[in-house]
């Protein structure tokens, strides 16, 4: 059966106030964005608590596949691929609608999805008051005329193994069999910009994904160990964790920046146990000055309290003070579970779990999990004398990945000489 429209239906973003206009003409964008990157030039439109996209004559499958992707789009709730009868073709809003069509398209429906055993349920939302049945008397009537043509015969109004979804709104009635279960939260591009620090490890992937489903704009921060040859940065694991995050994140840029000139500083250093917090520290204050030239308002880490020893609160605190930015922890109470949980369903979790030198496994095999700012201060005094030149050399041999939409773009070269041509917070 032909399926004329995708119904996308938000959340969140029905709960805005006077700018909640806004939130949906972005989401619109960021829907529209999607597809084109898919190669699909279908017709999006808003609509009151819905956003439909009409779809020209496609093959079925291509339909359920697109309504599929565009569930990963933050802040869309549900998607189904819906059969559409327009208001004019019911007859309505005369008091005898053609409940007949309504019910030609319900009955093909339960045709396709009969299962021996199985039960059923029909669900009407009558968006549009203005019809003349009630939603329980028009689901009445529908699942009666099921049972009466198909073999169809067991309802379960609580669980029922199949449901028949009818939508009525003013512009006409929408008919669906399938409803996937979309992100939610708000549209990218909404909320800010952030900067992420991406490890090759679980968290800090679903971190910067959660980020991007609470409506931001979100780049990301690699510390490499070595530096990168061009020829081998589009297959570096981190690269392709980004390419994956970018489908949820839309327009990404990945810096990857070699640590090598902290590492240096550190030759010939009794070892304190101190270095990773140091060397959080100097990621903070790296990303800082990444965020004050190119736009952005915080940075986001994968940090979850106590899981590591560089996540106590001792630490963490210390972490903190390295910056002014803010510096935002959104798996901050999630244990590690929850967390592969979430990267298992975002599907970063099999790329991160491949293997990889992280920085933060190279500094130091016995962290210290208490620390001071104060002492941490006087210890960096010591150890880097030139601070400002530490992160000035470091930022002079950074490379640039750009993705879009689950897509590796273009290496912007020039950052390497220090030009990063990093655009501000924009919509798409």
């Amino acid at each position: 059966m032909l399926r004329h429209r995708i119904l996308l239906h938000y959340a969140e973003v029905a709960l805005k106030g006077h700018n909640r206009r806004e939130f949906e003409l972005q989401l619109r964008r960021n829907i529209k964005h999607r597809l084109l990157r898919r190669g699909v030039h279908w017709p999006v439109q808003r609509g009151h608590n819905r956003i439909t996209v009409h779809i020209p004559n496609a093959p079925c499958a291509d339909v359920f596949e697109i309504a599929a992707m565009l569930r990963g789009v933050a802040g869309i709730a549900s998607a189904a691929p819906a059969a559409f009868l327009p208001r004019a073709d019911l007859r309505w809003p005369s008091e005898s609608p053609q409940l007949h069509r309504i019910e030609e398209v319900v009955v093909g429906m339960a045709h396709e999805n009969w299962r021996a055993q199985a039960s059923f349920a029909v669900r009407v939302n009558r968006g549009d008051k203005g019809f003349p049945l009630r939603s329980d008397e028009l689901a009445r009537r529908l699942g009666a005329t099921i049972i009466e043509h198909t073999s169809w015969s067991r309802v379960d109004l609580s669980h029922p193994d199949q449901r028949f979804y009818v939508d009525i709104y003013p512009e006409g009635v929408y008919l669906y069999d399938v409803r996937y279960r979309g992100l939610g939260g708000l549209p990218v591009f909404t909320a800010g910009s952030v900067l992420s620090l991406l490890s090759g490890g679980i968290d800090s992937p679903v971190a910067a994904f959660l980020m991007a489903k609470r409506g931001c704009r979100v780049n990301f921060l690699h510390m490499t160990a070595t530096h990168l040859a061009a020829d081998r940065l589009r297959e570096n694991l981190v690269s392709r964790i980004a390419k994956r995050l970018s489908i949820y994140t839309l327009r990404s840029r990945l810096f990857l920046v070699p640590y090598t000139h902290f590492d240096l500083a550190l030759i010939g250093q009794p070892p304190s146990g101190f270095e990773m917090i140091l060397f959080r520290r100097f990621i903070a204050r790296l990303g800082t000055r990444l965020v004050e030239r190119h736009g952005g308002q915080a940075l986001v880490v994968g940090d979850s309290l106590g899981q590591v020893a560089s996540q106590t609160l001792e630490n963490i605190v210390s972490h903190s003070q390295a910056t002014a930015l803010p510096i935002l922890r959104p798996l901050i109470g999630m244990d590690k579970q929850e967390i592969v949980e979430r990267a298992r369903t975002i599907g970063t979790y099999e790329l991160s779990t491949e293997p990889y030198k992280d920085c933060c496994a190279l500094l130091s095999r016995h962290p210290r999990t208490k620390s001071h700012p104060e002492p941490l201060q006087r210890l960096e005094r010591r150890l880097f004398p030139n601070y400002e030149a530490l992160l000035e050399h470091t930022l002079a041999e950074m490379r640039v990945l750009t993705f879009d939409a689950g897509e590796m773009l273009e290496t912007d070269s020039s950052c390497a000489r220090g030009k990063l041509g990093l655009s501000r917070s924009q919509p798409i």
